[in-house]
């Protein structure tokens, strides 16, 4: 008898034992893919809640001694295959389209010193509004005392805004130089001023082009760039004061007459910006960075950018033309780095002149003086943007007749 009741009484160690092994306590998932933590002796973590769950790593080994000392089950690791794996969705008012590839969180050490991956950043959204936010960073590791590394939104390339809708009515914003800007009393003309005709009644043509402009004076304005001041390593000209903007880009930044969400803004230079001298001279360096400057302005109002070459002057080889305008390389670069199309108009207005038979004696009708238009040219070469529009299935190219 008392042998049946030494092994009842062991039988009910060893279950009470066992009980004491197995229990798990995890912290409740945190909404909207925040940080949740568990609870096990001295050890915390939880799953970090992504909307779904994090792959590997998600559940600490708790109750008497935590597994492998404590640390989260093969380092915590936050896989990055397929959805987003770190600390909830990206968004922007909805699934955000522009985040790119969300970047995973700082590497767990093994050891279990620190936690998984905290949430990405979002990117612009689709209307270049406010930027999304990731989840909150997991914690998790030895004692719960640290976290995981928090992680970057993704940099990839930023889409046009939204659906283009032609029945909506928009503005089409024209930015550049003399070869762009209005006609003026004397005959010279720039193209821009002659694109109207080619839209319907839904676009509005807004040319905000000046003559005598480099990108950098354009948007700081042609007085805000010294003439005198030192020049950088790249040998940039110096901007006087950064707080204010050109008047040109004052205009499309209000709120309630510039740039909105649907619009469009194509951005072209390169021919001052070639000047040796400031302040209309600009490293290439300088010229790509102001690009993606105007890039991401313009998306800030949720509008869609366009980048264009400059339009070549009259450059004959006997009765040939040949381009002569710099900065291609740097718009396509730019045009590729922020996923801006780029029509690439210094090709185009070569083949143009080449096809009526331009050189070598020119034309009074088409040329004013062998780098700016007259209405005929203009016009000519306005044609010729709006056909590039059509060929690379740019949005814009909706709005036309």
């Amino acid at each position: 008898m008392r042998s049946l009741r030494r092994l009842f009484l062991g039988m009910a160690a060893v279950v009470s034992l066992g009980l004491g092994c197995t229990s798990t306590n995890e912290g409740t998932p945190a909404a909207q893919g925040g940080s949740g933590q568990g609870s096990g002796g001295s050890s915390s973590g939880g799953t970090v809640s992504t909307g779904g769950s994090v792959s590997t790593g998600g559940t600490v080994f708790t109750g008497g001694s935590p597994s492998t000392g404590g640390t989260v089950s093969t380092g915590g690791s936050v896989s990055t295959g397929g959805t987003v794996p770190k600390g909830g969705t990206v968004s922007t008012g909805g699934a955000a389209p522009t985040g790119g590839t969300v970047s995973k969180g700082g590497a767990v050490s093994t050891g279990g010193s620190e936690g998984g991956a905290g949430g990405g950043a979002g990117g612009i959204g689709a209307t270049g509004g406010a930027t999304g936010k990731g989840g909150s960073s997991g914690s998790g590791g030895a004692g719960g005392s640290a976290s995981g590394g928090s992680g970057s939104g993704g940099s990839g390339p930023i889409p046009d805004a939204g659906p283009v809708d032609p029945n909506k009515k928009i503005t089409v914003w024209m930015v550049g130089d003399s070869t762009m800007q209005n006609c003026s009393g004397t005959g010279q003309c720039g193209w821009a001023a002659e694109f109207q005709q080619y839209f319907n009644a839904n676009a509005t043509i807004s040319n905000q082009a000046r003559g005598g402009r480099s990108i950098q004076t354009w948007i700081w304005g042609d007085p805000n760039v010294s003439k005198t001041a030192a020049t950088d390593a790249n040998g940039d000209c110096q901007v006087i004061d950064k707080t204010t903007y050109s008047d040109n880009l004052t205009t499309m930044l209000d709120p309630t007459k510039g740039m909105q969400p649907g619009d469009w803004v194509y951005v072209a230079f390169g021919i001052n910006d070639g000047t040796a001298t400031c302040n209309r001279h600009v490293s290439t360096t300088l010229f790509q960075s102001d690009l993606d400057f105007m890039a991401k302005t313009i998306r800030s109002k949720g509008a869609n950018p366009i980048f264009g070459t400059s339009t070549s002057g009259q450059s004959c080889s006997g009765s040939t033309n040949v381009a002569n305008r710099g900065f291609g390389p740097e718009t396509k670069a730019a045009g590729t780095a922020d996923n801006v199309p780029v029509v690439d108009l210094t090709t185009l207005s070569v083949a143009l002149y080449n096809s009526l038979k331009l050189c070598p004696g020119g034309s009074t009708t088409f040329w004013f003086d062998g780098t700016h238009f007259r209405t005929e040219g203009a016009t000519d070469v306005a044609g010729v943007v709006a056909q590039a529009l059509k060929d690379q299935g740019i949005g814009l190219a909706a709005y036309l007749k």
